[in-house]
């Protein structure tokens, strides 16, 4: 009975919010009629008890358990109501505790498109259980963009994994054609969000053709070019392969206003982004770029990405001084040694500073 009682509060909230819902699930409850009397019922509501309507005379609402006829029929209801009541509400408490164990589960796993996912006007509560669909189809063969990203992210380097040498090409080549040349710049983010962690030799090359192929965009979307062109830039410092850092010195060094868009903004913005690629490059290539630009540039959000890029290299925490950072660069000798720590072995790196870059 207690299930029955909670019911009964819970359709009564509902029919004073006008709940379609729950309004057609009063006849399967058998609780209709204590409705039928409600004062606050809207005409809609009204009508699906059978209300007034054009041509039809009111339907009477039938007497209630307190008559004394009538109270051993109600009384032979009340098992059968408070049945369908509790099968109801098990079945509520089930696919809401099912819902809530799997995104509690989601959130502690780092499931960062849960979110995403449920929020989708796709989305349905049948397809959580199921098996995702393969990303190499999903990529081949759809033209959703949200899903084609979904799928690009979802990828793994098969070598490192356990996977062939087929699969490997397989899936670069994928990621190449996708970071270079897909026509939505959110499937070209994927795919680049997804090479800058591909040990292969071709993957840092792929990024370069993706930051400079993002002009494809640059009269329709310009946006998107932008966008296209940090995240290319900041995924090469991730990759680490040393071919990136021609790149990103000429665009450290490069002045204001001759980049690819000709917009002196978006050009700080890029020069930021190959200063903070940079740190990930011990060598007295990136190391020069960097002080050369703390030496030359005014801009502080530059200037603090260099200083950092520097610490970074060099293991030192000096200011953000041009000179101070020379000056260390230049002991012992003209030649300064800085550890660094890769794949759990250490090796010292022999950086050769070069006396003009003081003139």
């Amino acid at each position: 009975m207690r299930a029955l009682t909670v019911l009964r509060r819970i359709c009564s909230c509902c029919i004073r919010s006008q709940s379609l819902y729950a309004c057609l699930l009063l006849p399967w409850l058998g609780l209709r009629d204590d409705f039928a009397a409600s004062s606050s019922a809207a005409p809609w509501q009204m009508a699906l008890r059978g209300g007034r309507g054009k041509g039809r005379e009111p339907v009477q609402p039938r007497q209630h358990c307190r008559e004394q006829n009538t109270r051993p029929q109600c009384q032979q209801r009340r098992p059968l109501l408070a049945l369908r009541a509790g099968i109801l509400l098990s079945a509520m408490a089930l696919r809401t505790g099912i819902l809530l164990s799997a995104m509690a589960a989601c959130s502690l796993c780092g499931c960062a498109s849960f979110w995403d996912d449920i929020t989708s006007r796709d989305f349905k509560f049948k397809d959580m259980f199921k098996p995702a669909p393969d990303p190499l189809w999903v990529i081949r063969n759809s033209n959703d963009g949200d899903k084609k990203s979904k799928a690009l992210r979802s990828l793994k380097e098969p070598l490192p994994n356990g996977g062939s040498q087929q699969q490997q090409d397989v899936i670069v080549k994928l990621l190449i054609q996708s970071a270079t040349g897909d026509p939505q710049p959110l499937c070209r983010l994927a795919a680049i969000s997804t090479l800058q962690h591909f040990k292969d030799p071709r993957a840092a090359p792929a990024l370069i053709e993706a930051y400079e192929r993002a002009s494809d965009f640059q009269r329709d979307r310009p946006e998107a070019m932008e966008t296209i062109q940090e995240q290319a830039l900041q995924a090469l410092g991730v990759n680490g392969n040393p071919v990136a850092v021609d790149l990103l010195v000429r665009i450290l060094k490069a002045p204001p206003g001759t980049g690819p868009s000709g917009d002196k903004q978006n050009d700080l913005n890029q020069r930021i982004c190959a200063a903070r690629a940079l740190g990930h490059f011990p060598q007295y290539q990136a190391a020069e770029a960097l002080v050369s630009a703390l030496r030359s540039e005014q801009d502080v959000a530059l200037r603090d990405r260099a200083t950092e890029s520097l610490r970074q290299i060099t293991g030192k925490d000096l200011p953000a001084n041009a000179e101070a950072w020379a000056d260390f660069l230049h002991k012992s000798g003209n030649e300064a040694l800085a550890k660094k720590k890769s794949g759990g072995k250490s090796f010292l790196l022999l950086t050769q500073w070069n006396q003009r870059s003081h003139d």
